[in-house]
């Protein structure tokens, strides 16, 4: 268990997760939708030539950049996850980008962490 002092006389409890969810993308959309956004580890290394759509291919699983999934849309031909980057509203599209859902791409599933914020004191 984790316990860290936020600020005089509050603390919380087991503040977060790391879960790998590789082979098991729908898990990772169940979190999401429980708990919210979720930080994940990819390899953003063509990411600087990106100008929009939905990433499909062509994206291997170097780690090396940190990210948030905010949301996803499964309703189109391709469905993807909707990620917030942390290189400002210039990047993509007003800084966020869309990655295939189902196949691991960029290697999102490899390093899932989420916040757990349970108790107070």
């Amino acid at each position: 268990m984790i316990t860290a002092d936020v600020r005089e006389g509050t603390y919380v409890k087991q503040p977060y997760g790391l879960i790998c969810f590789q082979g098991q993308e729908i898990e990772m959309l169940k979190l999401l939708a429980q708990h919210g956004p979720i930080a994940v580890a990819v390899d953003a290394t063509t990411w600087h030539n990106y100008i929009g759509g939905i990433i499909q291919f062509h994206c291997s699983s170097n780690i090396n950049h940190a990210v948030q999934i905010v949301g996803y849309d499964l309703t189109g031909d391709v469905p993807y996850y909707i990620i917030r980057n942390s290189w400002g509203a210039d990047f993509g599209d007003h800084g966020f980008i869309y990655i295939k859902y189902g196949e691991n791409l960029c290697g999102l599933t490899v390093e899932v962490s989420h916040l757990n914020v349970t108790d107070y004191q």
